[in-house]
């Protein structure tokens, strides 16, 4: 018989760390965002203010399923408030899912689902960044049809991916006429004026002197353009650090930089994980945006994923311009809502749906609410 268990606690939360993984390694949906170490690490930094409502399904005292949810409070002033159940890592994991069982995946959704209405202090489910070929989004795809909960999958970002032939040349021959030239051309010119190398975050005395050198790279990319920029958050730039070194420990880590004459003028921060490269963020000087070294290092980073025998250099969520020239497909990412009660959650969905969320936060402000244990 199954049964369902909550975690709520961080005690217990860290407790689950030495399954959590084995579980996912037998899982469907086995990606690096689904990591306890991901999670955990995400916990640290951004937990406070919300609840862990970490559901897990077990049979024969074996764990055979996860749901790795939080509570999130949020406060829209004077006209109304969310009690939100969420993914672990929203909104900075790029892809979530639930751990679910290779036998009765559905059955142990639909058990992970009835376990949160047991609770009475949420209105709203509200789940994104749920990749549309995993097989949690299959599962509630069939769950939605089957109507046995008032769930709504809906369509949500576009994440673009490079599928890897089996040599670098076979890549570059399916680029464009013009991108190959410009890289060839861009390159060569760069290697004329500079001493090109490109280096991983071992080339540094330390991965914190590695990190800073990404999180600069990164700043002065966007305060070219009049933005502020992901590190500009300290606690997000604590995450980072955090998940640098877990990840570097496991094997994960691929913090890649073209160098010229010594200097660090292009970073791409990646994890390797199940055979696949996950780009998360980048960075680069804009004295070198002439040479498109962001591309360079891109370049470089495709030629090690086929050396390595990846299956797939994923560009994760959001498809920015800067990943057309790369991407051989687009995935979508889905977003699964239930409203549980409320006129408040049920206008909020409306204005989600209606891209009107932006003018409702401006106008009337929204902040996570704190509150004491």
């Amino acid at each position: 018989m199954v049964k369902l268990r909550v975690v709520d606690d961080f005690s217990g939360f860290k407790e689950l760390g030495s399954v959590w993984n084995m579980l996912l390694q037998k899982s469907l949906d086995n990606d690096v965002f689904s990591t306890w170490e991901w999670l955990w690490n995400w916990w640290k930094h951004f937990g406070k203010g919300r609840s862990l409502r970490v559901l897990v399904a077990e049979e024969g005292g074996e764990i055979i399923g996860i749901a790795p949810f939080m509570l999130s409070k949020y406060s829209f002033g004077r006209i109304g408030s969310l009690r939100r159940i969420e993914f672990i890592s929203f909104p900075h994991g790029d892809y979530n899912n639930f751990i679910l069982p290779e036998r009765s995946p559905i059955e142990c959704v639909k058990l992970l689902l009835e376990g949160l209405l047991d609770f009475s202090d949420w209105n709203l489910l509200d789940l994104r960044d749920i990749r549309d070929n995993s097989m949690t989004a299959e599962c509630l795809r069939k769950i939605c049809s089957s109507k046995d909960f008032r769930l709504k999958l809906l369509d949500g970002t576009l994440c673009p991916y490079v599928n890897l032939p089996s040599s670098f040349d076979a890549f570059m021959a399916r680029l464009s006429r013009n991108v190959r030239r410009n890289l060839r051309k861009r390159l060569k010119k760069l290697q004329a004026n500079y001493r090109v190398e490109f280096k991983s975050q071992k080339y540094f005395s330390s991965l914190d002197k590695a990190m800073e050198a990404f999180f600069k790279l990164h700043q002065e990319r966007w305060k070219s353009r009049g933005m502020k920029g992901a590190f500009a958050s300290e606690e997000f730039k604590g995450f980072h650090l955090d998940v640098a070194k877990t990840f570097d420990e496991r094997g994960w880590l691929d913090l890649r930089f073209l160098i010229v004459d010594n200097v660090p003028v292009a970073a791409a921060y990646t994890f390797d994980y199940n055979f696949k490269k996950y780009g998360y963020l980048t960075g680069f000087d804009p004295e070198f945006a002439k040479y498109g070294v962001g591309n360079l290092l891109k370049m470089h980073l495709v030629e090690e994923c086929i050396r390595k025998g990846f299956r797939e250099y994923d560009l994760t969520r959001d498809f920015e311009p800067y990943k057309a020239d790369w991407a051989t497909g687009v995935r979508k990412n889905l977003v699964a809502r239930l409203v549980r009660g409320g006129m408040f959650a049920k206008t909020y969905c409306w204005a989600l749906e209606k891209s009107f969320t932006q003018w409702l936060s401006s106008k009337f402000g929204a902040h996570l609410t704190f509150e004491d244990d």
